[in-house]
């Protein structure tokens, strides 16, 4: 019964990190009309980091101001 239950949450977590990815390719079609794989990855990466940022820091404006200060930071140095 584990291996199920293991193999279900697995498969959830693909299913969301999926939605993510599709997500950010769909906005950044949707206003660029262009479909860019960075941008959209740039855009996983930020969701990702504003809310490991939220975790470790606590205010959701402060997670959001850091993640998009670090995302810039990536795409500077790229």
């Amino acid at each position: 019964m584990d291996f199920w239950i293991t193999q279900a949450f697995n498969g959830i977590s693909y299913g969301a990190l999926l939605f993510l990815f599709a997500s950010g390719l769909s906005l950044i079609f949707g206003v660029m009309r262009i479909v860019n794989l960075a941008h959209g990855s740039y855009y996983l990466m930020a969701g990702y980091l504003g809310f490991t940022l939220m975790r470790i820091q606590g205010p959701y404006p402060l997670a959001i101001l850091g993640a998009a200060v670090i995302i810039a930071l990536v795409g500077i140095f790229m």
